[in-house]
């Protein structure tokens, strides 16, 4: 299938697979389908940033059922995978302004509570959180890099994805049933982390959490009552990037 209009509200961090590939997840919106999609896996290079409008050339992934989710069409081999996002992507626009708050502008892409989520099996959805969300961390200890690890020397090779962080982000999300502390797992947060970890403990500030925040939310295949944060949107005002190649 080729999509015409799909619009890019977030990717997550990179994981990386046995057999040396690196995948990344991403979600957006679809004014043809007017529904919110799941694209998996791209690569880490060239993955079009937040709020383009591409073409991209799609077909279904046989191992998730989730109506909502999408894989690119290409050649996926581990020699290949790298380049598959230059080959399916066709980026030609951006939505700016408060067009993005017109392109979301529909009921069925949003709920009040992980619950409704949940009871109307939607794997991916848009909220508007009750109180102004924050950011928490929870300390990796498995971590190369974690404070505890480095009084040892073990000579491990440090870990590749969310894994290799000290401190696991996570943001709270107080919606009609209550408080949910979510895995917040936008790449951004990741490349912040990495590229100038004296700001880890920044992200509430390098992500203008405000009482104006989304919430951009996304279930697990394994386990689809389990939520994590794909991306926080700052709907109608400029959205500000935590690294630019990755907004």
């Amino acid at each position: 299938m080729i999509l015409e209009d799909f619009v890019m509200l977030g990717k997550t961090v990179p994981e990386p697979t046995s057999d040396g590939r690196v995948f990344v997840c991403s979600a957006g919106y679809s004014l043809e389908m007017r529904s919110l999609i799941r694209i998996y896996p791209l690569a880490r290079k060239a993955a079009p940033p937040r709020w383009s409008l591409s073409r991209v050339t799609l077909e279904r992934n046989p191992k998730d059922s989730r109506p909502e989710s999408w894989k690119l069409a290409g050649d996926r081999s581990p020699d290949r995978h790298e380049w598959i996002n230059r080959q399916a992507f066709q980026v030609y626009d951006k939505v700016s302004g408060w067009h993005r708050q017109e392109l979301l502008d529909d009921d069925a892409l949003w709920v009040n509570s992980i619950k409704e989520a949940n009871d109307r099996r939607m794997s991916l959805a848009l909220i508007r959180p009750k109180a102004i969300p924050t950011v928490t961390y929870d300390m990796n200890a498995a971590s190369p890099e974690s404070p505890q690890l480095r009084l040892f020397d073990d000579g491990l090779t440090p870990a590749e994805g969310a894994k290799r962080f000290p401190y696991m982000p996570r943001i709270t999300l107080t919606d009609a049933t209550g408080d949910h502390r979510l895995m917040l797992r936008d790449w951004g947060c990741y490349e912040l982390m990495r590229k100038h970890p004296r700001h880890t403990f920044d992200l509430d500030q390098a992500l203008s959490v405000g009482e104006d925040s989304v919430l951009l939310i996304g279930n697990l295949n394994s386990h689809r009552t389990a939520w994590l944060c794909i991306s926080v949107l700052n709907v109608g005002q400029q959205q500000m990037s935590l690294l630019g190649a990755t907004a």
